[in-house]
């Protein structure tokens, strides 16, 4: 966007020139509208330039995984039904939901998130194992919001991860998240910005995450650098030197 907002000003600014450049008449009228022409394009191009600042600005809201549940490997609940069983053969029934308590935190104080759908992946290994969607929403200013969902897998090897967690080692999740999110400022809303976060969770013998801090999604793709800001100050001064 900034490359753009600096080839405008530039335009403008020239066109005003040329413009009146051509006329060699050097009267009040002419020298007036000159400088109230001058006036509104630079009003809009500062204008522009504040946009695009504020695009830049921009911080991608936190997200923390706070709680984790897999009650297929609380050993706790299968000694209970291994206790239950009866002298027939009866197989140990296993439930395959994963229980998760997801918090967005928008950092922002002057811009607010309207986030599209929120895609997650849930993935034990190398194999995906559950997806979920977490409808859109809209979030305000320095806000935090909490989604406590279910989600079913299917292809966990629950056999080894079980051994796993009776070993005393731990079954690690993978939780990836991928959204396209909208920030806003006032009536203007940004062009959706790509946010791809991901975290792996250890899950001990009783089912929970073992770590017991909110675990942070961190963000998968490289972060953008300040150039942008340095060329739109640039653009901003070419502009003044154009007009004056």
């Amino acid at each position: 966007m900034i490359p753009f907002v600096f080839i405008y000003i530039t335009l403008c600014s020239l066109y005003i020139n040329t413009i009146f450049r051509t006329d060699t008449t050097n009267n009040i009228m002419h020298e007036f509208s000159k400088i109230i022409c001058e006036c509104l394009c630079l009003m809009v191009s500062i204008v522009i330039i504040i946009l695009a600042g504020l695009t830049y600005k921009i911080k991608r809201p936190h997200c923390y995984i706070q709680e984790f549940y897999v009650p297929a490997l609380d050993l706790s609940l299968n000694s209970i039904s291994n206790n239950n069983r009866t002298s027939t053969t009866t197989a140990v029934l296993i439930n395959p939901c994963l229980f998760f308590d997801l918090a967005f935190e928008n950092i922002m104080t002057d811009h607010s998130v309207r986030y599209g759908d929120v895609n997650l992946t849930f993935s034990y290994g190398r194999s995906a194992v559950a997806n979920y969607v977490v409808p859109t929403f809209y979030q305000g200013m320095s806000k935090r919001a909490d989604r406590r969902e279910v989600v079913e897998t299917s292809g966990v090897p629950w056999e080894a991860a079980v051994k796993a967690v009776s070993n005393g080692s731990a079954a690690v999740f993978r939780v990836d998240l991928v959204a396209q999110p909208r920030f806003g400022f006032w009536f203007w809303y940004s062009k959706r910005k790509g946010m791809r976060i991901g975290a792996d969770v250890e899950v001990d013998g009783f089912g929970m995450k073992v770590k017991r801090e909110d675990i942070r999604l961190t963000n998968l793709g490289a972060s953008k650098s300040r150039v942008g800001i340095f060329v739109m100050f640039v653009g901003l001064l070419v502009t003044l030197l154009c007009f004056f």
